[in-house]
């Protein structure tokens, strides 16, 4: 009786079994000697190239390639065989072709190896036709190509309502007598305006999501001290304005709010010709916040007055649109006088 340890099994599969889950592979799995003739065709590869293993075995490579192709592909294969190297990726799908035995040709992603043996050098490409994901992915940047072109659309034909809309109100002003009337309908005029402003800049930028507040605000101040008319010369605007995106939920509250803080100290902080400087100021502070800061070295808020409190629509304005930005707003009464808002940058 035999009582020594029996022997394990062998850990290496057997060359049966893996000539059968190569042949079975759903990848095109050929391997070609290193004059570039082929010696093994998969199954994979029958389906993807349409010939069979019996047509294949012992024509060379170039009859897979396409013409205009073949000779680069076969010195790049040439290259790799004297380079030493065991494997790598062959190349990007997008510069590697296939052809079928219809003449027709395919995107292919595909990798290259060498093995040797018995002497001999034997070189596999495995390779995998992705003509269903390069059409899906041309059908996916030809449906954002429309959707972009949809949007750009949509923000022309709303700029050009809003401007419709501000230049009525600016008739209508220009036909009232009454002070308190005609400031009405020019505030409510520089309010539309700012809104327009952002439709109009995102008909016009790559990124038709989000808009460059620094480029925002320096129209909107341009166009103020177009309104204010001979008066705003007087004064003195110090820009400092970091370059910031937002998006759209938060560019039109963020317009809003500087157009009354803006317009607020053009009009009431240098009375009576009275020279200043008005110093506006937008940056990135920590937490991913955006910080900005108008404020002017003329007469302060009058005595007795409450930001919280006051009954203004430009200051009710600027609280309620806060309050949806959900920022904090700092309010410092004289010597300078200065409005600070704070928000999270989305």
């Amino acid at each position: 009786m035999d009582y020594s340890s029996p022997q394990p099994p062998s850990s290496s599969p057997a060359p049966a079994l893996l000539a059968q889950v190569i042949d079975l592979a759903e990848d095109a799995i050929i391997s070609i000697s290193l004059d570039q003739h082929i010696q093994l065709f998969n199954q994979g590869a029958e389906r993807i190239f349409g010939y069979s293993a019996v047509e294949i075995i012992g024509q060379r490579l170039d009859l897979l390639l396409p013409q205009s192709m073949a000779h680069r592909h076969r010195a790049q294969i040439a290259d790799f065989a004297q380079s030493g190297i065991i494997s790598r990726r062959k190349s990007e799908r997008s510069q590697l072709q296939g052809r079928r035995k219809d003449g027709s040709e395919f995107p292919a992603e595909a990798s290259i190896s060498r093995v040797d043996s018995d002497g001999r050098t034997w070189l596999t490409v495995i390779l995998r036709d992705i003509s269903q994901r390069v059409a899906i992915d041309a059908q996916l940047r030809e449906s954002i190509r429309e959707k972009d072109a949809l949007l750009r659309e949509i923000h022309h034909r709303v700029k050009n309502n809003l401007q419709v809309m501000s230049s009525l109100l600016g008739l209508q002003s220009r036909a009232v007598s009454e002070p308190h009337t005609r400031q009405a309908l020019e505030d409510s005029q520089g309010r539309i305006h700012s809104m327009a402003l952002i439709h109009d800049l995102l008909c016009r930028t790559p990124i038709s999501s989000s808009i460059a507040t620094a480029e925002y605000t320096r129209q909107l101040i341009d166009y103020r001290l177009r309104a204010t008319g001979p008066d705003a010369r007087l004064v003195e605007i110090v820009p400092e304005l970091e370059e910031i995106q937002l998006d759209l939920d938060s560019a039109v509250p963020y317009g809003l709010i500087f157009n009354e803080l803006f317009t607020n100290s053009l009009r009431h902080a240098f009375p009576g010709g009275r020279r200043g400087r008005i110093r506006i100021a937008l940056k990135r502070v920590p937490d991913h916040r955006v910080q900005l800061t108008v404020e002017d070295d003329g007469v302060g808020f009058p005595g007795g007055f409450d930001w919280q409190a006051a009954p203004t629509l430009g200051v009710r304005l600027v609280r309620m649109l806060a309050e949806q930005l959900k920022a904090t707003l700092e309010v410092h009464a004289k010597d300078p006088t200065s409005i600070q808002l704070s928000f999270a940058a989305h």
